[in-house]
């Protein structure tokens, strides 16, 4: 009914002509003004209606622009997030080859330390065996130089003792005997010089002399020894003291020197006493050097006696003037014997 009603207003609004001026309205009646509103009211909604269809277009096209938009900044951001996943999961292939690698390699070298381990367990049973046969070597080569430094000595001593009967003559010219006709002559003629009370006892007791060494170095500035051997060892020793209580011997009229004969290990031994034997000396402590390299001296009225440093070295540390005056020798031969040892380890 509604929808007829609308119907027939709508023809007769058409039909009816309609003036928009206030003589017109006037004139209208109150059915024609009524339809007049009705009309303009229908017009203001076909416009609002238009402007909100224009208006729901344009906010169509904006929203189909958002969307738009959007769309290709997600697409983008997928791209990207794509991009990226693809290279994240690059980078994790390649982790995981070199993850691989690393393990194959950790694989590797556990197996190489087993290796190593085993190795190592090995020298170390094959080291335990070198060290037991080092050890032995060690305890034999310290038996063995126990055995040589006392066959050493024992040679030492046994050429000692075949020296003991010997003279030794140093500063006479080459020659010389062959003036006096033989060294039998030339012995006489140093006795007779230096001890004419010893004369009718000693002559002819040279049982055998020679110069040593065997051939001369006509090179060397100074004449070889004389070795004088003589029979009687008592006879030699009232010589030798004799030459003790004489400070200057000669033999016409030029300085010699008479001593005791004795093997290269002995005078070594009592030439180390020489530094010791003179600081004692000049403080009137009597030294003296017995057969073969025993130091004897004075000290607190009791004569001592010594056969190496180290003993003498450990009596003087419970005798304050003696260390007085043999303090300076000992640190002088320490410091030596260290710059030897240091030159020694260099060269070595």
């Amino acid at each position: 009914m509604r929808k007829q009603g609308k119907k027939m207003l709508q023809t007769n609004l058409d039909v009816t002509s309609i003036k928009p001026n206030d003589s017109m309205a006037e004139e209208m009646t109150e059915k024609e003004f009524r339809m007049y509103i009705i009309k303009m009211i229908r017009e203001a909604n076909e416009e609002m209606k238009e402007q909100m269809q224009a208006l729901n277009d344009e906010m169509k096209e904006q929203m189909q622009a958002l969307i738009d938009r959007t769309n290709r900044q997600l697409k983008e951001q997928i791209q990207e997030a794509k991009d990226h996943f693809n290279k994240e999961l690059e980078i994790l292939k390649k982790n995981q080859t070199e993850i691989l690698d690393m393990k194959e390699t950790i694989n590797q070298i556990k197996n190489s330390i087993e290796s190593i381990s085993n190795r190592i367990e090995h020298l170390e049973d094959r080291t335990s065996d070198i060290e037991d046969k080092i050890f032995n070597l060690e305890n034999k080569a310290e038996q063995t130089e126990k055995m040589v430094r006392n066959h050493e000595q024992n040679l030492q001593e046994l050429w000692d003792i075949m020296k003991r009967p010997n003279l030794r003559i140093i500063g006479i010219e080459e020659g010389l005997e062959k003036q006096a006709k033989g060294m039998n002559n030339l012995f006489n003629e140093i006795i007779s010089e230096n001890f004419p009370n010893l004369k009718n006892e000693m002559e002819n007791q040279v049982q055998e002399a020679y110069r040593t060494p065997n051939t001369q170095n006509y090179n060397r500035p100074t004449p070889r020894h004389i070795i004088m051997k003589i029979p009687n060892i008592q006879n030699k020793d009232r010589i030798l003291k004799a030459v003790r209580e004489k400070n200057q011997i000669t033999f016409r009229g030029k300085p010699i020197r008479i001593s005791a004969d004795f093997s290269i290990q002995t005078l070594k031994a009592r030439r180390s006493w020489n530094n010791i034997f003179q600081a004692l000396k000049e403080n009137g402590c009597q030294p003296r050097i017995l057969y073969p390299a025993k130091l004897t001296f004075k000290f607190d009225d009791e004569i001592k006696s010594f056969h190496d440093k180290q003993k003498l070295k450990e009596f003087t540390k419970r005798k304050p003037a003696l260390q007085n005056i043999l303090n300076n020798i000992f640190h002088e031969e320490e410091m030596k014997n260290k710059e030897a040892n240091q030159q020694r380890e260099e060269l070595s």
